[in-house]
């Protein structure tokens, strides 16, 4: 072969490599780079469920964190007394859903409504649940259970903002979490994620402040973080 016939094979099949490499699909990672359509099929996540979802936090309310006297007794839904508390804590169960009380002792909404009244609680089994119980009768676990309303229970989730962030002892989160529960005080495209206890929620915040985020289908695996 002349050395002009083997430049234009050279150059032929350099042409057609670099024509299929452009051809290849790419997408935009998290951080800004491109990454490849295998890697993309690797993604730990499905279908887009929200661009735009308001996320904020819950925990459970602690009866340690209130210095008042007052107290009130807390009843079933029956208005069988359950215990005496102290009386903001009482109050701030019925926005958190749950309690951990000095004794230890957890409680947890209710089926029913609590109104005007603290007629709307039940004790647990604190082993079982020691951060209370979901909607679906599941135990809250930290950092993985969120509240949502039009959501179906059970759906696991991938949020890209909590991919990587820094949770107390070090831990990482992943981004993947579970609908376990359901919301008091809000509707749809809103997300409300359960982070054990309030400390934790401002170490998160004073962090990281997150106010709405994207929601996906998860194809991902739950973890389980201590709090710490």
């Amino acid at each position: 072969m002349s050395k002009f016939l083997a430049f234009l094979v050279i150059l032929t099949l350099t042409l057609t490599i670099a024509t299929l490499s452009l051809s290849l699909p790419t997408f935009q990672s998290s951080g800004g780079g491109l990454i490849s359509s295998s890697v993309e099929k690797r993604a730990p996540f499905g279908k887009l469920i929200s661009s735009k979802s308001v996320f904020t936090y819950y925990w459970v309310a602690s009866e340690a964190d209130h210095k008042s006297t007052a107290t009130v007794t807390i009843r079933d839904c029956k208005k069988r007394a359950v215990a005496t508390v102290n009386r903001d804590f009482a109050i701030e169960m019925k926005t958190e859903g749950s309690g951990r009380a000095k004794n230890g002792a957890v409680f947890n909404f209710d089926d029913c409504s609590c109104g005007s009244t603290f007629n709307c609680f039940v004790a647990l089994d604190k082993n079982k649940f020691p951060f209370g119980i979901a909607a679906n009768e599941k135990p809250l676990k930290p950092f993985t259970t969120v509240a949502a309303n039009d959501i179906l229970p059970g759906t696991v989730l991938y949020i890209p903002v909590l991919d990587g962030l820094s949770l107390p002892g070090g831990q990482r989160h992943n981004g993947c979490v579970k609908v376990d529960d359901t919301g008091h005080g809000f509707g749809g495209k809103h997300i409300d994620w359960f982070v054990a206890t309030e400390s934790i929620y401002t170490f998160l915040d004073n962090r990281k402040t997150i106010d709405n985020v994207q929601v996906f289908e998860g194809k991902c695996t739950i973890l389980n973080y201590t709090v710490r």
